[in-house]
Order: structure tokens, then sequence, then C-alpha cells
């Protein structure tokens, strides 16, 4: 609560009518609670909180974890000159990926740009990117549409298999066509929700656009 109040700069009623006590999903970087919003229609939001002293504690990590890649490298490039990898380099690129995930700001942009090249540029049928509430967004707080799904991987064999053509052609979409993609797609990032317009249909749902990645016209068509 504190987190959240700090971020947004005024008291939690002033945001939200309801939070929930414990989060529904916790990870390293951070917890995500189920709120509704101050808004008069009771809008079901997930909020998204950095944990506070993440930062420092990732940058320790990364900091001594970059001074044993350069120990290691010189010691490959001494007893095994043969091994190509500049392990310095990929810790690099690794660490900026770290630290653009922190940045819930980045995040917002990354869920908002797929929504609009998935679902509406692209159209592509059967997915689903939940809406990003921009004015509730900061660097530590990410605020976006609650969904109502199950986690793709704890449903029946018949649901995965109707939506993993959904989920191959949404990824190849990314890849091939939008040239910005998920990178992220593990089990926990991926839900099935019921489609609004006909609940008898399921909709493969995205979660989490921390991770991204751009592609080269020129790769792409490689």
């Amino acid at each position: 609560v504190e987190q959240i109040e700090r971020e947004l700069g005024g008291p939690l009623g002033q945001f939200f009518t309801s939070i929930s006590e414990e989060p529904v999903a916790a990870a390293s970087l951070a917890q995500v609670y189920l709120a509704t919003l101050n808004d008069g229609k009771d809008t079901k939001v997930a909020v998204k909180v950095q944990r506070p002293s993440v930062l420092g504690t990732v940058s320790k990590d990364l900091y001594v974890l970059r001074r044993a890649a350069e120990v290691f490298q010189g010691l490959v490039e001494r007893f095994a000159p043969q091994q190509r990898t500049d392990y310095v380099a990929l810790l690099n690129e690794w660490a900026v990926g770290f630290y653009t995930e922190l940045d819930f700001l980045n995040e917002a942009e990354n869920q908002r740009r797929s929504r609009d090249l998935i679902m509406n540029q692209e159209k592509v049928r059967g997915v689903y990117v939940p809406e990003v509430y921009d004015e509730l967004c900061t660097r530590r707080v990410l605020v976006t549409e609650w969904i109502d799904g199950v986690k793709l991987s704890d449903c029946p064999q018949d649901e995965i298999r109707d939506l993993i053509g959904v989920g191959q052609e949404s990824f190849l979409v990314q890849l091939l066509q939008v040239g910005f993609f998920h990178s992220d797609p593990h089990p926990g990032n991926l839900m099935k929700m019921a489609d609004p317009s006909d609940p008898s249909k399921n909709l493969l749902v995205i979660l989490d656009f921390g991770l991204m990645a751009s592609i080269e016209q020129e790769d792409m068509d490689t």
C-alpha cells in the first residue's frame, strides 16, 4: 500500500475502492493484486507492484556477476581460446533486459503497442491482450485490465490443443509480420478466458510484456 500511494501520489482510496490483502500472483520482481477502480463502475483491475528494494538488489547481483564474467572470460581466453563466446557482452545484454523489465512504464507501452498490433492491425483471431490504464502506471506500478481466466497449462488437454494453433499464429505474426514480439511466453504468461462475444469459445490471453524484442525486416524476410 505504501509503495502504491508513494508512486501514485495520493491515498489508496483515491484510486481504488478495494484491493486484495494478499497478492494473487508473486514473482521475484513484483507482486500482483486484484483491485477495483474508484470509477463508479467497480471495474476490476490487476495492480502489479514492484518490490521496494528490488532495484538495489538486482544492481548488486549484476555487479558481482559482471566481475565474475570478466574473470571467467580471462580464463577462457587463456585456456580455451577456441571458445568464441563473449561472456561479458552476453552478461551486459542480459543486464539491459533485466533493467528494462524494472521499468513498468516501458512494459505499459509494450502492452499497449502489442494490443494494437495483434488485435487491431493484424486482427489475429482468438487472441486477447489486456487493456492498460495509463493514468495509473508509473515506473514501479502497472495497472491493467483484470482477466477472469485459467492458466493455459492447467486447462484440459482438448482446450490446450485448440489454443495451441492460436498461440502459434499469434507468435508467428509477431515474429514474421510485425517484427515486435513477446520474449517470455512461459506457462504463467498464457491464460484461457471465455470469449465475451461468444462464451462457448475461448480466447488465448497473453500477459506480462516486460520483455519484448524487435527484429529487422531483412531478418523477417530471411
